[in-house]
Protein backbone atom coordinates (compact mmCIF):
# COMPACT_ATOMS: atom_id res chain seq x y z
CA UNK A 1 0.00 0.00 0.00
CA UNK A 2 1.14 3.71 -0.86
CA UNK A 3 0.32 6.14 0.98
CA UNK A 4 1.63 9.91 -0.25
CA UNK A 5 1.76 12.68 2.63
CA UNK A 6 1.37 16.55 1.90
CA UNK A 7 2.46 19.27 4.89
CA UNK A 8 2.80 22.59 4.34
CA UNK A 9 3.32 24.03 7.86
CA UNK A 10 6.25 22.69 9.33
CA UNK A 11 7.14 23.26 13.42
CA UNK A 12 5.10 20.31 15.38
CA UNK A 13 4.24 18.64 12.48
CA UNK A 14 7.75 18.54 11.17
CA UNK A 15 8.48 16.63 14.60
CA UNK A 16 5.30 14.78 14.36
CA UNK A 17 5.71 13.61 10.95
CA UNK A 18 9.94 13.09 11.58
CA UNK A 19 8.63 10.68 14.17
CA UNK A 20 6.01 8.88 12.19
CA UNK A 21 6.91 8.34 8.84
CA UNK A 22 10.37 6.10 9.82
CA UNK A 23 7.69 3.90 11.97
CA UNK A 24 5.57 3.69 8.77
CA UNK A 25 8.45 2.47 6.54
CA UNK A 26 8.18 -0.98 5.32
CA UNK A 27 5.21 -1.10 6.48
CA UNK A 28 3.85 1.00 3.52
CA UNK A 29 5.61 2.88 0.88
CA UNK A 30 5.69 6.41 1.88
CA UNK A 31 5.82 9.62 -0.77
CA UNK A 32 6.33 12.73 0.97
CA UNK A 33 5.35 16.35 -0.73
CA UNK A 34 6.53 19.12 1.43
CA UNK A 35 6.65 22.97 1.43
CA UNK A 36 10.44 25.12 1.77
CA UNK A 37 9.53 25.01 5.14
CA UNK A 38 10.96 21.02 5.49
CA UNK A 39 15.08 20.09 5.70
CA UNK A 40 14.56 17.43 2.52
CA UNK A 41 17.50 16.31 2.99
CA UNK A 42 16.07 14.47 6.31
CA UNK A 43 12.70 13.21 4.64
CA UNK A 44 15.31 11.48 1.79
CA UNK A 45 16.04 9.33 4.73
CA UNK A 46 12.56 7.89 6.13
CA UNK A 47 10.30 8.76 2.59
CA UNK A 48 11.04 6.56 -0.44
CA UNK A 49 10.29 9.63 -2.90
CA UNK A 50 10.26 13.21 -1.73
CA UNK A 51 8.90 16.32 -3.21
CA UNK A 52 9.48 20.02 -2.41
CA UNK A 53 7.54 22.56 -3.44
CA UNK A 54 6.93 26.25 -3.11
CA UNK A 55 3.15 25.67 -1.09
CA UNK A 56 2.67 28.95 0.86
CA UNK A 57 -0.08 29.85 2.52
CA UNK A 58 -2.47 32.39 0.43
CA UNK A 59 -6.12 32.88 0.45
CA UNK A 60 -4.98 33.96 -3.74
CA UNK A 61 -7.24 32.28 -5.79
CA UNK A 62 -5.15 32.04 -8.52
CA UNK A 63 -2.14 30.80 -6.10
CA UNK A 64 -4.29 27.98 -4.97
CA UNK A 65 -5.58 26.90 -7.77
CA UNK A 66 -1.78 26.76 -9.41
CA UNK A 67 -0.59 24.94 -6.47
CA UNK A 68 -3.77 22.12 -6.32
CA UNK A 69 -2.96 21.84 -10.36
CA UNK A 70 0.71 20.75 -9.31
CA UNK A 71 -0.80 18.74 -6.76
CA UNK A 72 -3.14 16.66 -9.01
CA UNK A 73 -0.53 16.26 -11.20
CA UNK A 74 1.92 14.70 -8.60
CA UNK A 75 -1.43 12.03 -6.66
CA UNK A 76 -1.63 11.40 -10.79
CA UNK A 77 2.06 10.70 -11.32
CA UNK A 78 2.32 8.23 -8.15
CA UNK A 79 -1.22 6.69 -7.91
CA UNK A 80 -1.20 6.06 -4.12
CA UNK A 81 -3.98 4.34 -1.91
CA UNK A 82 -4.26 6.94 0.21
CA UNK A 83 -3.50 10.75 0.24
CA UNK A 84 -2.87 11.96 3.97
CA UNK A 85 -2.57 15.58 4.63
CA UNK A 86 -1.21 17.68 7.52
CA UNK A 87 -2.49 20.52 9.15
CA UNK A 88 -5.05 23.14 7.19
CA UNK A 89 -3.59 24.53 4.68
CA UNK A 90 -1.71 21.47 2.85
CA UNK A 91 -5.28 19.80 4.02
CA UNK A 92 -7.50 22.23 2.14
CA UNK A 93 -4.85 21.90 -1.20
CA UNK A 94 -4.25 18.21 -0.50
CA UNK A 95 -8.44 17.45 -0.37
CA UNK A 96 -9.40 19.99 -3.31
CA UNK A 97 -6.32 18.20 -5.41
CA UNK A 98 -7.50 14.65 -4.49
CA UNK A 99 -11.10 15.33 -6.07
CA UNK A 100 -11.97 12.94 -9.14
CA UNK A 101 -8.58 11.08 -8.32
CA UNK A 102 -9.53 7.40 -7.08
CA UNK A 103 -7.45 7.88 -3.65
CA UNK A 104 -8.53 7.64 0.06
CA UNK A 105 -8.40 10.80 1.57
CA UNK A 106 -7.07 11.29 5.28
CA UNK A 107 -6.56 14.58 6.52
CA UNK A 108 -5.06 15.48 10.38
CA UNK A 109 -5.63 19.04 11.37
CA UNK A 110 -2.96 19.13 14.20
CA UNK A 111 -5.11 21.58 15.90
CA UNK A 112 -8.39 22.78 14.40
CA UNK A 113 -7.29 26.88 12.70
CA UNK A 114 -10.68 27.84 13.97
CA UNK A 115 -9.89 27.84 17.25
CA UNK A 116 -7.23 29.45 17.26
CA UNK A 117 -7.75 32.56 18.99
CA UNK A 118 -4.92 34.77 17.49
CA UNK A 119 -7.16 34.94 13.81
CA UNK A 120 -10.10 37.58 13.76
CA UNK A 121 -13.33 35.94 14.32
CA UNK A 122 -13.88 36.47 10.60
CA UNK A 123 -10.78 33.99 9.48
CA UNK A 124 -11.58 31.79 12.37
CA UNK A 125 -15.31 31.41 11.21
CA UNK A 126 -13.86 31.26 7.42
CA UNK A 127 -11.47 28.27 8.33
CA UNK A 128 -14.87 26.51 10.06
CA UNK A 129 -16.81 26.90 6.55
CA UNK A 130 -13.67 25.33 4.51
CA UNK A 131 -13.39 22.69 7.42
CA UNK A 132 -17.37 21.66 7.09
CA UNK A 133 -17.37 21.75 2.65
CA UNK A 134 -13.69 19.86 2.58
CA UNK A 135 -15.08 17.17 5.30
CA UNK A 136 -17.46 15.94 2.28
CA UNK A 137 -14.36 14.76 0.14
CA UNK A 138 -12.31 13.03 3.26
CA UNK A 139 -12.96 10.08 4.21
CA UNK A 140 -11.14 9.49 7.90
CA UNK A 141 -9.97 12.58 10.10
CA UNK A 142 -7.83 12.30 12.63
CA UNK A 143 -7.65 14.02 15.48
CA UNK A 144 -4.87 14.41 18.13
CA UNK A 145 -6.62 14.23 20.96
CA UNK A 146 -10.08 14.04 23.04
CA UNK A 147 -10.59 17.65 23.00
CA UNK A 148 -10.40 17.57 19.04
CA UNK A 149 -12.80 15.46 18.30
CA UNK A 150 -14.92 17.05 20.91
CA UNK A 151 -14.38 20.38 19.09
CA UNK A 152 -15.22 19.00 15.58
CA UNK A 153 -18.46 17.17 16.49
CA UNK A 154 -19.67 21.22 18.68
CA UNK A 155 -18.91 22.57 15.67
CA UNK A 156 -20.56 19.98 13.48
CA UNK A 157 -17.13 19.33 11.12
CA UNK A 158 -18.13 16.18 9.85
CA UNK A 159 -20.13 12.87 10.97
CA UNK A 160 -18.84 11.14 14.10
CA UNK A 161 -17.80 8.22 12.05
CA UNK A 162 -15.30 10.10 10.18
CA UNK A 163 -13.39 11.27 13.04
CA UNK A 164 -10.59 8.88 14.85
CA UNK A 165 -9.08 10.01 17.91
CA UNK A 166 -4.78 8.90 17.51
CA UNK A 167 -3.82 11.05 20.41
CA UNK A 168 -0.47 12.64 19.36
CA UNK A 169 2.88 10.91 21.22
CA UNK A 170 6.67 11.09 21.46
CA UNK A 171 9.86 8.73 21.52
CA UNK A 172 9.75 8.12 25.32
CA UNK A 173 12.83 6.31 25.31
CA UNK A 174 14.75 9.34 23.82
CA UNK A 175 13.63 11.59 26.34
CA UNK A 176 14.69 9.37 29.03
CA UNK A 177 18.19 9.10 27.52
CA UNK A 178 18.77 12.73 26.87
CA UNK A 179 21.67 14.28 28.48
CA UNK A 180 21.35 17.24 30.42
CA UNK A 181 22.72 20.35 30.02
CA UNK A 182 24.73 21.14 33.15
CA UNK A 183 23.63 23.95 35.57
CA UNK A 184 27.10 25.97 34.87
CA UNK A 185 26.78 26.21 31.36
CA UNK A 186 23.28 27.98 31.75
CA UNK A 187 25.17 30.43 34.75
CA UNK A 188 22.96 28.54 37.42
CA UNK A 189 23.94 26.85 40.68
CA UNK A 190 23.64 23.85 42.00
CA UNK A 191 21.18 24.92 44.78
CA UNK A 192 19.27 27.40 41.73
CA UNK A 193 15.25 25.85 41.44
CA UNK A 194 15.06 25.92 37.72
CA UNK A 195 11.36 26.76 36.56
CA UNK A 196 11.42 26.30 32.76
CA UNK A 197 9.15 25.96 29.22
CA UNK A 198 9.74 24.23 26.25
CA UNK A 199 8.16 25.86 23.56
CA UNK A 200 7.72 29.00 21.17
CA UNK A 201 7.69 32.81 22.17
CA UNK A 202 4.58 33.83 20.80
CA UNK A 203 0.55 34.35 22.03
CA UNK A 204 -0.02 31.10 21.84
CA UNK A 205 2.17 29.67 24.23
CA UNK A 206 1.79 33.23 27.11
CA UNK A 207 5.64 33.41 27.53
CA UNK A 208 4.43 37.22 29.15
CA UNK A 209 2.29 35.13 31.92
CA UNK A 210 5.19 32.35 32.60
CA UNK A 211 7.62 35.43 33.13
CA UNK A 212 5.51 37.59 35.04
CA UNK A 213 4.64 34.22 37.23
CA UNK A 214 8.55 34.22 37.48
CA UNK A 215 8.37 37.61 39.55
CA UNK A 216 5.85 36.46 41.93
CA UNK A 217 7.44 33.09 42.30
CA UNK A 218 11.33 34.74 42.88
CA UNK A 219 9.62 37.05 45.75
CA UNK A 220 8.89 33.84 47.65
CA UNK A 221 11.73 31.26 45.89
CA UNK A 222 15.00 33.62 46.10
CA UNK A 223 16.81 31.06 44.17
CA UNK A 224 14.22 30.71 41.52
CA UNK A 225 15.83 30.86 37.72
CA UNK A 226 14.09 30.39 34.77
CA UNK A 227 14.97 28.55 31.13
CA UNK A 228 12.91 28.96 28.12
CA UNK A 229 13.80 26.80 25.02
CA UNK A 230 13.01 28.30 21.73
CA UNK A 231 12.61 31.48 20.37
CA UNK A 232 9.79 33.86 18.86
CA UNK A 233 8.64 37.12 18.66
CA UNK A 234 7.99 37.82 22.30
CA UNK A 235 11.75 37.37 22.95
CA UNK A 236 13.19 40.89 23.21
CA UNK A 237 10.03 41.67 25.66
CA UNK A 238 10.65 38.44 27.65
CA UNK A 239 14.46 39.30 28.25
CA UNK A 240 13.47 43.53 28.97
CA UNK A 241 10.87 42.27 31.72
CA UNK A 242 13.65 39.58 33.63
CA UNK A 243 16.00 42.74 33.35
CA UNK A 244 13.65 45.17 34.81
CA UNK A 245 12.48 43.02 37.65
CA UNK A 246 15.80 40.88 38.29
CA UNK A 247 15.09 37.89 37.01
CA UNK A 248 17.43 35.42 36.26
CA UNK A 249 16.52 33.84 32.42
CA UNK A 250 18.06 31.63 29.97
CA UNK A 251 16.63 31.62 26.63
CA UNK A 252 17.89 29.06 24.35
CA UNK A 253 16.70 30.09 21.05
CA UNK A 254 16.44 27.12 18.64
CA UNK A 255 18.36 24.21 19.40
CA UNK A 256 18.51 20.83 18.37
CA UNK A 257 18.92 18.98 21.81
CA UNK A 258 15.36 20.78 24.01
CA UNK A 259 15.17 17.51 25.70
CA UNK A 260 18.95 18.11 27.66
CA UNK A 261 17.36 21.75 28.21
CA UNK A 262 14.75 19.83 30.15
CA UNK A 263 16.15 17.62 32.00
CA UNK A 264 17.97 20.10 34.13
CA UNK A 265 14.19 21.66 35.01
CA UNK A 266 12.65 21.00 38.43
CA UNK A 267 9.99 22.71 37.90
CA UNK A 268 8.06 22.17 34.08
CA UNK A 269 5.36 25.07 32.70
CA UNK A 270 2.90 25.24 29.81
CA UNK A 271 1.13 28.08 29.95
CA UNK A 272 -0.76 27.79 26.46
CA UNK A 273 -3.92 29.97 25.92
CA UNK A 274 -5.32 27.56 23.22
CA UNK A 275 -3.49 23.98 22.51
CA UNK A 276 -4.67 21.27 20.16
CA UNK A 277 -2.42 18.67 22.27
CA UNK A 278 0.67 19.93 23.90
CA UNK A 279 3.50 17.61 23.04
CA UNK A 280 5.88 19.45 25.27
CA UNK A 281 3.37 18.14 28.34
CA UNK A 282 4.18 14.74 27.33
CA UNK A 283 8.02 15.35 27.12
CA UNK A 284 7.73 17.10 30.81
CA UNK A 285 6.47 13.46 32.11
CA UNK A 286 8.67 11.55 30.04
CA UNK A 287 11.63 13.97 31.23
CA UNK A 288 9.87 12.46 35.04
CA UNK A 289 9.45 16.37 35.54
CA UNK A 290 6.68 18.24 38.05
CA UNK A 291 4.24 19.93 35.47
CA UNK A 292 2.32 22.81 35.39
CA UNK A 293 0.01 23.79 32.47
CA UNK A 294 -3.11 25.49 31.62
CA UNK A 295 -6.49 24.21 32.26
CA UNK A 296 -7.29 24.67 28.27
CA UNK A 297 -8.41 22.71 24.94
CA UNK A 298 -6.53 19.25 25.14
CA UNK A 299 -4.46 19.68 27.70
CA UNK A 300 -7.10 19.19 31.07
CA UNK A 301 -7.20 15.19 29.03
CA UNK A 302 -3.37 14.97 29.38
CA UNK A 303 -2.89 15.54 33.16
CA UNK A 304 -4.73 14.70 35.79
CA UNK A 305 -5.03 17.73 37.92
CA UNK A 306 -3.27 17.10 41.17
CA UNK A 307 -2.22 13.06 40.56
CA UNK A 308 0.28 13.83 37.63
CA UNK A 309 0.83 17.56 37.35
CA UNK A 310 -1.17 20.71 38.36
CA UNK A 311 -3.96 22.69 36.19
CA UNK A 312 -4.02 26.67 36.60
CA UNK A 313 -6.56 29.43 34.88
CA UNK A 314 -4.99 30.74 31.52
CA UNK A 315 -3.68 34.42 31.48
CA UNK A 316 -3.11 33.87 35.81
CA UNK A 317 0.38 34.64 37.07
CA UNK A 318 -0.98 34.28 40.27
CA UNK A 319 -2.72 30.80 39.60
CA UNK A 320 0.70 29.67 38.59
CA UNK A 321 3.21 30.52 41.73
CA UNK A 322 0.20 29.57 44.21
CA UNK A 323 0.93 26.18 41.99
CA UNK A 324 4.43 26.32 41.79
CA UNK A 325 4.94 27.30 45.60
CA UNK A 326 2.75 24.28 46.85
CA UNK A 327 5.30 21.66 44.37
CA UNK A 328 8.34 23.67 46.24
CA UNK A 329 7.19 23.39 49.70
CA UNK A 330 5.76 19.37 49.59
CA UNK A 331 8.80 17.52 48.09
CA UNK A 332 6.97 14.11 49.01
CA UNK A 333 3.78 14.79 47.39
CA UNK A 334 6.25 16.30 44.43
CA UNK A 335 8.03 13.37 44.17
CA UNK A 336 4.81 11.44 44.09
CA UNK A 337 3.28 13.56 41.69
CA UNK A 338 6.80 12.84 38.60
CA UNK A 339 6.62 9.37 38.96
CA UNK A 340 3.07 9.12 38.57
CA UNK A 341 3.64 11.45 35.24
CA UNK A 342 6.74 9.31 34.09
CA UNK A 343 4.91 6.12 34.24
CA UNK A 344 2.02 7.80 31.96
CA UNK A 345 4.28 8.86 29.93
CA UNK A 346 5.07 5.35 29.10
CA UNK A 347 2.30 3.78 28.99
CA UNK A 348 -0.08 6.35 26.70
CA UNK A 349 2.59 8.77 24.54
CA UNK A 350 4.97 6.56 23.13
CA UNK A 351 5.21 7.11 18.79
CA UNK A 352 4.95 3.67 18.60
CA UNK A 353 1.31 3.29 19.62
CA UNK A 354 0.96 6.12 17.04
CA UNK A 355 2.46 4.79 14.38
CA UNK A 356 0.47 1.57 14.83
CA UNK A 357 -2.85 3.05 15.20
CA UNK A 358 -2.13 4.66 12.02
CA UNK A 359 -1.27 1.38 10.13
CA UNK A 360 -4.89 0.25 11.68
CA UNK A 361 -6.27 3.08 10.50
CA UNK A 362 -5.09 2.84 6.64
CA UNK A 363 -5.62 -0.75 6.52
CA UNK A 364 -9.19 -0.51 8.12
CA UNK A 365 -9.72 2.05 5.17
CA UNK A 366 -9.82 -0.86 2.57
CA UNK A 367 -11.76 -2.78 4.52
CA UNK A 368 -15.42 -1.16 5.27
Amino acid sequence: MKVLHIAECAGGVDKYLSMLLPLLRGRFEQVFICSGNYDVARYHKIADRVYQLDMKQTFSPFRVAEEVRILRRLIAQETPDIVYCHSSFAGALGRLACIGQNVKVVYNPHGWAFNMLSKSLFTRFTYLIIERLLARVTDRIVCISEAEYKSALKKRICSDGKLTVIMNGIRVSEVEDAVPVSREELGFSEDDYVIGMVGRLVPQKAPDTFIKAGKLIKENIPNAVFVIVGDGEKTQWVKEYARKNGLKVYITGWVNNPYSYMKTFDLAVLLSRWEGFGLSIAEYMAAGKNVIATNVDALPTLIEDGVDGLLVDVDSPEDVKDKALYLYSHPEEAEAMKEKARQKAGRQFDINRVADQHAGLFTGLFAE
